[in-house]
């Protein structure tokens, strides 16, 4: 048995139903998932891809972004090796095709050779570290199949991202126009702030240097990002806020209203990788520091806020934490408190058929594709033992 069985893990296990409730509820989200994804036929354009959101209504939301399908395809390759099905090993497959239709070979911006386009093959533009994540999603496809086309195309972005993905300081953007946008105004782009979701940034180029064995990935770049975000973007409090790159001070007003708090969006996964890198024990505070936030935060329901994405991510932080003796002030009861209240926002297409299975991730009657990849990673980590993805190597 190659779990690394914890403290934690061993209370969980011990919860009478808790296990099993948990892969019933990752089955659902596979179900979900191979319910909803379209199908894959020549003369389909989004073949391979799915809604990213439908609202309490049953109506999509928007299409999957590239992070979105790189993350549901890491759950679709777990859920087909736990539960012995070709289905959603086939369904992951079809996710990466489309995500490789996102990647942009054209001859005609040969500046943006590499880079991911955001929702689809038309986008033209891409919030960077949504691509980053796309990428991430790359290095993942080649661990799993072997094939070495994902890995080189990992490295095209990450060469994008080094020649436009990031400003004069080293800091990465907010996002950018690969080509002039259709229509008047695009997508939210801040290029003068550092993002609170710009930690996960860590995770990407520390995988993508276990990949290749290329240390440039992991060089003094690196490191020095690291050091600035930790410095600047982790508060007091220990959690992650916006800053303004000018002042490093933060805006009166979160520009994405408050999207990560308990998920942080992998950062404290990406300081744990840092540590890794750099075998500097002030990232793991970093993290430690996290996990006490949210740790004080959580809600006697069991909830550390209103959305429930944030309750996979950091059950995800305190496993992989723990293999590195972080401390945190979870104890297993709180740990079971977060996995019901999770349980308790899994659509139970009480309305709409399709949803049945996917995470209702607000509580409003919908479907979120975020707290469903999420969710499905980390409940087969945690009750089945696939510990590759979401994971510090």
């Amino acid at each position: 048995n190659y779990i690394e069985r914890s403290l934690i893990m061993s209370i969980i296990e011990n919860v009478a139903g808790l296990s099993d409730a948990g892969m019933k509820c990752a089955h659902g989200i596979a179900e979900y998932y191979l319910r909803n994804q379209i199908r894959f036929r020549d003369w389909e354009p989004g073949a391979g891809s799915f809604f990213f959101e439908y609202d309490a209504f049953g109506i999509p939301q928007l299409s999957a972004t590239e992070w979105a399908i790189a993350f549901a395809a890491m759950g679709m390759f777990s859920a087909a090796k736990v539960f012995d099905d070709q289905r959603y090993l086939y369904a992951a497959q079809k996710m990466g095709v489309y995500l490789k239709s996102l990647q942009i070979f054209d001859p005609f911006i040969p500046e943006h050779r590499g880079a991911l386009r955001e929702h689809t093959p038309q986008s033209t533009w891409c919030y960077v570290r949504d691509g980053l994540s796309g990428a991430w999603g790359f290095v993942d496809f080649y661990r799993v199949t072997g094939e070495e086309e994902y890995l080189e195309r990992a490295v095209l972005w990450a060469e994008w991202y080094m020649r436009k993905g990031q400003d004069e300081d080293g800091l990465p953007l907010w996002g950018v126009d690969l080509e002039p946008p259709w229509r008047d105004g695009s997508a939210l782009m801040r290029n003068d702030v550092l993002g609170d979701f710009h930690g996960g940034c860590l995770n990407f180029f520390y995988h993508l240097y276990k990949a290749t064995g290329d240390k440039k990935w992991i060089g003094d770049w690196y490191v020095s990002f690291a050091e600035r975000y930790l410095k600047y973007v982790q508060q007091p409090d220990g959690y992650y806020r916006t800053v303004i790159k000018a002042t490093m001070s933060v805006p009166e007003n979160d520009p994405q209203g408050g999207l990560h708090k308990s998920n942080d969006d992998l950062t404290s996964l990406g300081l744990l990788c840092a540590y890794k890198a750099t075998g500097d024990r002030k990232f793991l505070d970093g993290a430690e520091k996290f996990l006490a936030a949210v740790a004080r935060d959580q809600q006697p329901d069991g909830f550390f806020e209103q959305s429930c994405a944030g309750i996979p991510v950091v059950l995800n932080t305190v496993l992989e934490a723990e293999k590195l003796n972080v401390m945190h002030n979870f104890t297993g009861e709180s740990e079971c408190r977060a996995l019901k209240a999770l349980f308790s926002r899994q659509n139970n297409a009480s309305m709409y058929p399709y949803l049945e299975g996917g995470m209702d991730e607000y509580g409003r009657g919908g479907a979120c594709s975020r707290s469903s990849a999420y969710s499905l990673i980390v409940l087969l980590k945690l009750f089945a033992g696939d510990k590759r993805f979401l994971a510090v190597p």
